[in-house]
């Protein structure tokens, strides 16, 4: 399909020329792999134009394709990744005040979910998951999910006639929990030597009430990012705030919003960190969202946020088990369930449900 590249190779001047409007113009694309993104791959594309070119013609452009790893790509084919990161940035970008890139081509094959995705280059400095994030990266985060959950939300009526996007459906979460339980022994398999007895029983009681946390949130649905951490953030930092740029929109879709922001805040902020500022940016997600006209009920946003705590261990016992098995993945995945665990328990969840 024209505009497609599934591979770097493909990534040449004539493809990336045409696609960013400026046919027969461009001498040269030189590709450099950045990020470490397991289900696409990301790339700096440095370019070369024609003399004569004007002036407006980028020298530089993120591309992002398929991943290489044949396993990741087949993920993202029976995940539908690939279809809703397109969307997102074609359909729903316009919509919303989260910071997100400028995207300047989108393409993707329905058939086989071949993608290319230019977009113009954004400032900062990419998160990391592993080391954590500072209270002013966490409140950056905050404030991003609420320029992406106001105004979406209550909106499933309205946006899920999106064919990339539709409804929510019971079939759906049906599909999730029973992922999550056919995936759950390779996990406990491959993190046994890594992960304490506690992590252990909390995935496995998870295992026994995805289904029943998902029946107890509160809220109105709302787009959600649904993996909205520090690997897929750039961040500029100053003495005394951060700002933040949101990427990798693969796993959107109708959540409750208060779940963002606990993955966010419990891969993020590290132990006492956490417990001693979740509670006041919790308060300041529901002034934001309220600030933006969005007629919210606290308590139900709290309890939401509490449930949400489980979010970020069902993605590292889902995702772990679907794309490529790497060491910084891995040690990613294990520490996101130390952390959400820990949450877990901080907020109580197993009283909830």
């Amino acid at each position: 399909m024209e505009g497609i590249a599934a591979t770097i190779e493909a990534l040449d001047a004539s493809l990336v020329g045409d696609a960013l409007g400026r046919p027969g113009a461009l001498r040269a694309v030189t590709a450099s792999r950045i990020g470490t993104g397991q289900v696409a791959m990301s790339l700096r594309l440095d370019l070369e134009w024609l003399e004569g070119t004007d002036a407006e013609a980028p020298d530089t452009v993120i591309a992002k394709i398929p991943a290489p790893e044949p396993q990741s790509r087949e993920a993202a084919r029976l995940m539908r990744t690939y279809h809703l990161e397109v969307g997102f940035y074609r359909d729903i970008s316009p919509l919303v005040s989260v910071p997100h890139p400028q995207v300047l081509h989108a393409a993707i094959d329905d058939a086989s979910g071949d993608f290319t995705l230019l977009m113009a280059t954004a400032p900062g400095e990419v998160g990391d998951q592993i080391s954590g994030c500072t209270l002013a990266q966490a409140t950056a985060m905050v404030d991003a999910a609420v320029g992406l959950h106001a105004p979406t939300w209550d909106r499933v009526d309205a946006l899920g006639s999106l064919p990339w996007l539709g409804r929510p459906e019971p079939a759906a979460i049906a599909m999730r929990v029973g992922a999550y339980g056919m995936l759950l022994p390779g996990f406990q398999q491959r993190f046994a030597d890594r992960l304490s007895a506690e992590v252990m029983e909390a995935a496995a009681w998870l295992g026994g009430h995805l289904g029943d946390v998902i029946a107890a949130y509160r809220s109105p649905m709302c787009l959600t990012h649904g993996d909205f951490r520090l690997d897929n953030m750039l961040f500029v930092d100053t003495a005394s705030a951060s700002a933040v740029t949101v990427l990798d929109w693969q796993t959107v879709g109708f959540g409750r919003g208060a779940t963002d922001v606990a993955y966010a805040l419990g891969s993020g902020l590290l132990g006492e960190a956490r417990r001693g500022g979740e509670a006041a940016l919790v308060d300041r997600y529901i002034d934001g969202l309220m600030a933006a006209g969005v007629d919210v009920v606290a308590d139900d946003v709290r309890i939401d946020y509490r449930l949400g705590a489980v979010s970020g261990l069902a993605m590292a016992v889902i995702a772990s088990q679907l794309v490529a098995s790497t060491e910084r993945g891995d040690e990613m995945f294990a520490v996101m369930a130390e952390r959400h665990v820990a949450q877990m328990v901080d907020n109580d969840v197993f009283s909830l449900v």
